[in-house]
């Protein structure tokens, strides 16, 4: 592993990928439908996704 990257990883520990964020978010489903319109969200934001959210910039 670079130097880089190991400096990276030790500032910032906490760091969770986007993919880890999305299985949280599904885990969170009350019931199949909550699953499904959340799938749905996750898959409209992945194809219409804006050039700050690509880079995990938040715009909330």
């Amino acid at each position: 592993m670079s130097l880089l990257t190991q400096l990276i990883k030790a500032l910032s520990p906490n760091l969770q990928s986007q993919q880890d964020h999305d299985l949280a978010y599904l885990s969170l489903a009350c019931d199949v439908s909550d699953l499904e319109r959340r799938m749905r969200e996750i898959d409209h934001r992945d194809r219409h996704a804006s050039p700050g959210r690509a880079f995990g910039f938040n715009t909330l």
